[in-house]
């Protein structure tokens, strides 16, 4: 539902846009042809940098009161890139093994600024089992280095994000994590699971993409109950979505106007916050996506249109024990597009798997924004209460 609603008002805001929106359609490799794709993009270069992401990230964490509860790490890995961290660090030393995070697409470090003060009372300063907690961007994405992506098929793709996780982990000398992985994220955190099973103690997935296989009669069904410019709009954004096109590459031929969509966007998704942080999340998120393109281009190739995954993880799951991990838990939001059934279904047809479910009251896909109190709870209780 999130996904058809976000595609619906970005076909709206770009009917008034056509000329750039068929370069769009045409993938990345022309935006720059022609004078209004240049314009644009250049008008995108010219009002983003690295630096101003950094500035926007601080300013995220700032607004929450959460800025001097981390630290902000660039970590060099063996392969030559850097990947970009938030640190929350524990006052009593501990053996615990740490809680890593890892964002979804489109998004990064600063979209769990609002937990960071859950985080740190709740498991870095847990009195009995104190964690050091990462937040961590993939490569390609946010803060972290954002090489060519150039991955063609999906073993490729998974790839190039799990061997830079690795990569990460042993610049950290972390022997065992928690891996907790939201979305995106939580579909490439099973993959790191399977190629690097020894070093997952507890894997979380947040909402995972790619749970199931896609339902007979889907893509019927859901044309018969859209409206007729949503009908009118799917063919375009599934060939869109098999060309490559990513939100970014919208956002970024979208010039001076892909701030205001993204900003729109935020205000609608997460309008509970206080002003001040919802004006910083807004910077962030827009700085985030406009920013080159690189990890945002794996989408296609992990994900069919509509999010259903070209080799969905309830067919690995049994592959995942049998490498030695066994200690799994979903999270997801009461009314989350991500529909948590298919983690019971899941749970039901490995019942040699411990698995636990738990949903989130008040809260949809991003539960960590629209209810972090609530979400913060669940992953504690995940985490800490074994």
């Amino acid at each position: 539902r999130e996904v058809v609603d976000w595609m619906l008002a970005l076909g709206s805001r770009l009917a008034g846009f056509r000329p750039a929106l068929s370069r769009v359609l045409l993938g990345d490799a022309v935006l720059t042809g022609g004078v209004a794709g240049y314009v644009s993009r250049s008008y995108t270069t010219a009002i983003t940098s690295e630096s101003k992401l950094l500035d926007a990230e601080k300013e995220v964490f700032r607004a929450n009161g959460a800025l001097s509860l981390v630290s902000l790490e660039d970590t060099r890995i063996a392969s030559g890139e850097s990947l970009h961290s938030a640190k929350i660090s524990a006052k009593i030393s501990s053996a615990a093994p740490p809680l890593v995070i890892t964002p979804g697409y489109a998004s990064g470090v600063g979209f769990f600024a609002r937990n960071v003060p859950h985080l740190h009372s709740e498991i870095a300063e847990h009195k009995q089992k104190p964690r050091e907690c990462h937040i961590v961007d993939w490569l390609g994405t946010g803060l972290s280095s954002r090489p060519r992506f150039s991955a063609r098929s999906l073993a490729e793709t998974e790839a190039f994000f799990v061997e830079s996780l690795e990569g990460w982990r042993a610049a950290q000398k972390i022997d065992k994590m928690v891996l907790c992985g939201h979305s995106l994220g939580g579909y490439l955190s099973f993959a790191y699971a399977e190629r690097y099973p020894s070093r997952v103690e507890h894997l979380v997935l947040l909402s995972p993409a790619g749970v199931p296989h896609e339902p007979e009669g889907f893509r019927s069904r859901l044309n018969a109950r859209l409206p007729w410019l949503a009908r009118a709009l799917l063919p375009v954004v599934t060939t869109a979505w098999s060309a490559g096109v990513t939100p970014g590459s919208v956002v970024r031929v979208m010039g001076p106007y892909g701030r205001g969509f993204v900003e729109s966007l935020v205000r609608r998704r997460f309008g509970e916050g206080e002003t001040r942080d919802l004006e910083a999340l807004a910077d962030y998120a827009y700085l985030n996506v406009a920013l080159e393109g690189s990890g945002e281009h794996a989408l296609s190739q992990i994900l069919r249109p509509f999010a259903w995954a070209h080799s969905p993880l309830c067919d690995r799951i049994e592959g995942l024990r049998q490498r030695g991990v066994t200690d799994i838990s979903f999270i997801y939001g009461d009314h989350d597009w991500m529909d948590h059934t298919h983690a019971l279904a899941v749970q039901k047809a490995n019942p040699s798997v411990p698995i636990e479910v738990k949903v989130v009251p008040r809260a949809g896909h991003q539960l960590q924004l629209q209810n972090p109190r609530g979400f913060s709870m669940a992953l504690a209780e995940a985490v800490q209460g074994r």
